[in-house]
């Protein structure tokens, strides 16, 4: 079909597309289309209407039958939009979200940044003892476990500590 118009013709169709607004909705509407894809199939319904618009012009229907006829053109349209995009996998940004390399909550991926920095920040000896910690153990239990002294054990403890607060202040 050729969709060229006049310029009479086109402004008499963008009144047409004014008037129709809400026809147009409804036809998005009835087609069970997301409100929030609407802009994404807004054009298929306004192609079911330039249609419909045609055929008017045409003299193929009667002006009293234009109403039922563009909003079923509309529909038409976006059906068959619809049933093109299902024959082909198309993949948009919501299923790439749910898929399981991004199934790390926020607060997970949050904790992870922090731990990596944490490890950039220490020393080799304070993140093996950041880690015994962190597991629960006593601080006695780690410093003999890595075989060092009680006040060498406390230093990095406190070395550990202040790097830490420095960290998360500065994060």
């Amino acid at each position: 079909m050729d969709y060229r118009l006049t310029a009479e013709e086109e402004l008499e169709f963008n009144l047409l597309v004014a008037t129709y607004k809400d026809k147009i909705k409804l036809a998005l509407y009835k087609c069970n289309i997301a409100y929030r894809q609407y802009d994404e199939f807004y054009s298929n319904a306004l192609e079911g209407l330039l249609v419909s618009f045609l055929i008017l012009k045409k003299g193929d229907i009667a002006e009293k039958d234009f109403d039922k006829f563009a909003l079923a053109t509309m529909k038409r349209k976006i059906i068959d939009e619809l049933r093109r995009r299902s024959r082909y996998k198309l993949s948009c940004f919501e299923e790439v979200d749910n898929t399981k390399v991004f199934a790390i909550s926020d607060n997970n991926l949050a904790s992870i940044e922090i731990e990596n920095s944490i490890k950039s920040v220490l020393t080799a000896e304070e993140y093996k003892i950041y880690i015994l910690l962190k597991q629960g153990l006593d601080s006695k239990i780690i410093f003999s476990k890595l075989n060092i002294s009680k006040s060498k054990g406390y230093e990095l403890i406190a070395s550990i500590k202040s790097k830490y607060k420095s960290l998360l202040y500065n994060f």
